[in-house]
């Protein structure tokens, strides 16, 4: 076998590949145009939820409003329930992200809901008019359900007292009326008055344990 290791006069360096890859660029674009498709369906199923009911909305207005076709809307969603699917996980996946990072207080908890909700009314509200409350109440409540169950269970004294799962149910179901009356009011109060009621409400619960 001939060898053909020897010492080069200066070391050689790598050639350098262009500061982008095609491939990838082309991906972010196709991406970024797909999400940008996305956004404009969904605002569109917002807007027109504004007027109409669920069982009103058809595609055909969907597609209209949105500025795209009946193919790119069966492509992206499928479905209106698709639609609003992606709406409600959309805003539950927002809340969710905040609750992990929240420390176990009745009135943190309190504030930052009142927050998501300010910042989310509108959605919420189009939702709610439309008909639309069990799609997105039920996963709230359980991000909600969590964090009182951890609340409770880290002071809980009283090994006799009602189930803890129960009460933490009991809350979160609370503060959900209370958010959606604070809707419907127009959120006339500010977010520390809605952090007080609630945290009244909830230390009450506490108490009980």
């Amino acid at each position: 076998m001939i060898n053909l290791s020897f010492n080069l006069p200066y070391q050689v360096r790598s050639i350098p590949k262009p500061y982008y890859d095609s491939h990838v660029m082309k991906n972010m674009l196709t991406e970024s145009i797909r999400q940008q498709t996305d956004d404009q369906i969904i605002d569109a199923t917002l807007t027109l939820l504004q007027s109409q009911s669920y069982d009103q909305l058809a595609v055909t207005e969907i597609t209209r409003l949105a500025g795209v076709s009946r193919m790119a809307f069966y492509r992206h969603f499928g479905t209106k329930e698709a639609v609003i699917n992606a709406i409600v996980a959309q805003l539950t996946q927002d809340f969710q992200a905040e609750a992990k990072a929240l420390p176990l207080d009745s009135a943190a908890i309190a504030r930052a809901f009142f927050g998501f909700i300010q910042v989310n009314g509108t959605a919420i509200a189009v939702l709610l008019n439309a008909g639309l409350r069990e799609q997105f109440y039920p996963p709230l409540r359980d991000i909600l359900h969590d964090l009182y169950v951890q609340l409770f269970s880290q002071a809980r004294q009283n090994s006799a007292g009602p189930s803890i799962d129960y009460v933490a149910d009991f809350t979160a179901s609370g503060m959900l009326a209370l958010a959606i009356r604070w809707i419907a009011t127009g959120l006339h109060e500010s977010i520390d008055d809605m952090t007080a009621i609630a945290s009244e409400m909830t230390d009450a619960q506490h108490a009980s344990l």
